[in-house]
């Protein structure tokens, strides 16, 4: 009999991190490898993990139980062949070496809660995922899609002497209606984006105590909790005088609406219906619907010969991480180093800023500036 698996929006993902009967249904029935010591370790991992991690781990539990239910087998224990086999399906069913690699980690941690070796560090599984990988690479998949930057001015040579173009920071903004909650709102989302460059997860969190004024009419942010600060301890990160102008005038128009001052942990991003009533807080991807809704909505004003597709074609790759993205191609563009730009947006490593880069730093590399000298 294998064991209940967990599904989104049930009890298992949104259970309190002592609830016991939640993680005993999530693992009950797995024959004799579960016993009492197994919950025990299973709940102190569990409190322990972030929200993405509990989310990753349920979902690709159910990829597992579903490949070993299909096998009449249980979850656990498993062997290397049982795991190199799950992977060889999952790549044949088009999932990518990094995805089958993060299913693989969920099954080793599976086993060693239960006190088993993995078997996902036998070299038949280690030996069948560098496979994957390399038909992978020969395919040309290996490279992943990056989002598409939203900038302060777009995709422009000087950040400093060129005009913005459309598809920008400065001129959407030029486009929205800061008189009305949903273009005020609007407003401090780019500014926030052009400032902070968060996760959308962040900007969803962000509390109105969260900011913090100073007397040059610049302010601070609280960011209290982020993927590298998973402990909560906290950063606290600058806002431009243009940001906390736009916050104070979208606060502005919530107390008016409400008739009383906002309570300092009402969220600083919220929705706002057709017809200006603001609601509950942006989730994550409320965030990236108002990015697109932004950028569809202000080419139209700013570019109005262009047809419906080919504005959707102009916003293709437009999601919540485009403000990170464009975040860290502003920063190198500005001459700033991978060291400063690391703790500016709290990357823990430099992989990440330096691809985002990339593709900037080749159009302003060595042959870029030699030919713009030199024509033929």
């Amino acid at each position: 009999m294998t064991s209940p698996l967990p599904r989104s929006g049930t009890r298992v993902l949104d259970a309190p991190s002592t609830d016991r009967q939640a993680l005993i249904d999530l693992l009950a029935g797995d024959g004799p490898a579960i016993g009492p010591t197994t919950y025990d370790r299973f709940e102190a991992w569990w409190y322990g993990a972030a929200a993405n991690t509990k989310r990753a781990f349920a979902a690709d539990m159910r990829a597992w139980g579903a490949f070993r239910r299909g096998r009449g087998q249980p979850m656990i224990p498993a062997g290397a062949i049982d795991v190199r086999d799950f992977a060889r399906t999952q790549a044949r069913a088009g999932l990518k070496a990094s995805s089958i690699a993060r299913h693989l980690a969920s099954i080793s941690i599976l086993h060693d809660l239960a006190g088993l070796p993995s078997p996902t560090r036998d070299r038949v599984v280690t030996g069948e995922m560098k496979g994957i990988r390399r038909e992978e690479g020969l395919g040309g998949r290996s490279r992943r899609r990056q989002a598409l930057p939203l900038r302060l001015k777009g995709e422009v040579g000087d950040i400093i002497g060129d005009e913005p173009l459309p598809l920008s920071v400065m001129a959407l903004l030029t486009t929205l209606d800061t008189t009305t909650a949903a273009g005020a709102r609007d407003a401090v989302l780019l500014l926030l984006g052009t400032d902070l460059g968060r996760r959308r997860s962040e900007y969803a969190a962000m509390n109105i105590g969260d900011v913090t004024a100073a007397g040059d009419g610049s302010g601070t942010m609280l960011i209290r909790r982020s993927k590298t600060d998973q402990s909560g301890e906290g950063r606290v990160k600058y806002l431009s005088p243009d940001a906390m102008t736009a916050i104070a005038a979208w606060l502005a128009i919530r107390e008016t609406a409400a008739g009383s001052p906002l309570p300092p942990d009402a969220p600083l991003l919220a929705s706002v219906d057709r017809f200006g009533r603001v609601g509950s807080r942006l989730s994550d991807d409320g965030i990236r619907d108002v990015l697109l809704r932004i950028a569809r909505r202000g080419l139209k004003l700013l570019q109005p010969e262009l047809d419906d597709a080919a504005i959707d074609d102009q916003c293709r790759g437009l999601s919540g991480h485009s403000l990170r993205v464009g975040f860290a191609q502003d920063l190198t563009a500005a001459g700033e180093g991978l060291a400063a730009i690391c703790q500016a947006a709290d990357w823990s490593s430099p992989a990440m800023p330096t691809r985002y880069a990339e593709a900037l730093a080749a159009r302003s590399g060595a042959v870029a500036r030699l030919r713009r000298r030199v024509s033929l």
